[in-house]
């Protein structure tokens, strides 16, 4: 005998981070198409009925829209609860569930699947493990439902776009997932958030799909995909996106982002991004932020980086700024580097490709210095390569380096309260004590105090000289040639 059966009480809604109203009622629930010879029903002690049904069941809320199907059912009667055995389906308008087994616990309000288990929404959201457990919502008690998977979940989202079609997939993996209401989720353990734009890991992770912000915390590191790679790490990692558009990243503390043509370390950096690429990025804090670019290091109490496309343009650094860089070895021995120091620091780069090459690369153009500003740049001498360097020290209100097409110092120009020294080496028989590499460099520091106390004194006025010292003369060295002129080029 074929013929439909009411089970009172049965009620098994799935909602994958869905946030609803508490239940008003529970599932009648009318089981159809299943074979009696296969039913059984025992009564128990309590009056209650312990009831099976064998060889395909199907099931429907007669007060809902929720659909249920499977190759046996089990219900008990003392513990109100209920089990689908065997291909069990789990439908209604919100989600589809698929599983080897699932099981209703009426006064829990608590469904719980295992075994290859299939979960997909109607946004599009797909779940895969090996279990998951659903907490309905309850009055006073649960007010926003909840989903939690183990067993290392993966969970794609493509949700629809606006246009009717889907959005870019994003995929998810953890230990374990916690879906709360309609949006936050909580991902835990070895997790790995792979989307079209960037691949993102960290021991835990926290995602709103209403506002499109994600957290990652402990070991997070966020690794962009396109064309133009970059990389993030810190202890703490947010991003926010737009139609599933990578828009921002930030890092919080112990910050460090690498790019292909700049690389900044601070204590904070927001990064942006435009079409999938980076745009621009901010570097700030307490311990200063740094950055390579090209060949030059820069520190600073903040750092501004302009890359549209990817593309280094222009770098600007704020407050107490010095950059420096390491001298050519095939030009002369120096064991110093360039530097330049002021109150802002302006770079400027151009995209160049060398003979040879695919991609092009940016290099060094300009570099200004604003605000109490002065540099010290080493030139080739006349005297070989394996010589030390002239020294060029100047100071003034601004001072703007250019740079020439073999992208060393080409021009140095100083603007208001301008003042100097260039030092020449001097040629190896002037110097009677030491004529050793070591020996020249102290040299031409010597020269350096000398010359810098002459422009010093210079500009004080006229001092009266000292007197002569009893005895013999000392033999003098000859001095280096200190030159003081304003806006002169090296």
């Amino acid at each position: 005998m074929r013929g439909p059966l009411l089970v009172a009480g049965i009620s098994v809604p799935w909602m994958l981070a869905a946030q609803q109203p508490a239940p008003a009622k529970s599932c009648n629930l009318e089981l159809y198409n299943y074979d009696s010879t296969t039913t059984l029903a025992i009564k128990m002690p309590s009056g209650e009925y312990n009831s099976f049904y064998g060889r395909g069941v199907r099931g429907r809320c007669t007060n809902t829209d929720q659909r249920l199907a499977g190759d046996s059912l089990e219900a008990i009667g003392d513990t109100k609860s209920y089990t689908i055995i065997g291909n069990a389906h789990y439908t209604e308008k919100r989600v589809k569930l698929d599983a080897d087994r699932i099981y209703y616990f009426q006064s829990e309000e608590q469904v719980v699947a295992e075994g290859n288990v299939v979960a997909v929404t109607d946004k599009g959201t797909r779940l895969r493990g090996p279990r998951a457990e659903y907490f309905r919502a309850i009055p006073a008690q649960r007010p926003l439902s909840r989903l939690v998977a183990t067993g290392r979940p993966v969970t794609r989202l493509s949700p629809d776009d606006a246009g009717g079609g889907t959005t870019d997939t994003v995929e998810i993996v953890a230990e374990q997932m916690v879906s709360v209401g309609d949006s936050l989720v909580y991902a835990g353990g070895s997790v790995v958030i792979t989307r079209p734009d960037l691949k993102a890991v960290s021991d835990s992770a926290t995602m709103d799909a209403g506002t499109e912000w994600s957290r990652l915390t402990g070991r997070p590191r966020v690794d962009g995909l396109g064309e133009s790679k970059f990389s993030l790490v810190g202890r703490q990692i947010d991003m926010w996106s737009k139609q599933r558009k990578l828009e921002r990243v930030l890092s919080a503390d112990s910050a460090r982002a690498v790019s292909d043509e700049v690389t900044l370390v601070a204590d904070t950096i927001d990064l942006r991004l435009a079409d999938q690429q980076l745009s621009r990025a901010f570097a700030w804090g307490a311990s200063r932020a740094r950055a390579h670019a090209t060949d030059r290091d820069i520190v600073a109490d903040s750092i501004d980086v302009l890359m549209p496309g990817q593309v280094l343009q222009e770098l600007r650094a704020l407050r107490g700024a010095e950059a420096s860089s390491r001298t050519d070895s095939t030009k002369f021995v120096s064991m110093e580097n360039d530097w330049l120091k002021g109150d802002t620091i302006v770079a400027t780069f151009e995209s160049v490709r060398d003979k040879g090459d695919t991609a092009s690369k940016a290099v060094i153009k300009t570099i200004l210095a604003v605000g109490s500003a002065s540099s010290f740049y080493q030139v080739s001498s006349s005297q070989g390569v394996k010589s030390a360097p002239n020294l060029n020290y100047v100071k003034g209100k601004a001072i703007t380096v250019a740079f020439g097409a073999d992208r060393t110092v080409g021009t140095v120009t100083v603007r208001e309260q301008a003042s100097g020294v260039y030092l020449e080496l001097a040629p190896p028989d002037s110097l009677k004590t030491d004529t050793s590499a070591a020996g020249a460099k102290g040299a031409r520091a010597g020269a350096a105090k000398a010359g810098a106390a002459k422009a010093s004194a210079a500009r004080a006025g006229p001092a009266k000289p000292p007197a002569p010292p009893p005895g013999k003369p000392a033999t003098t060295r000859r001095p280096a040639v200190p030159a003081t002129t304003p806006d002169r080029k090296p």
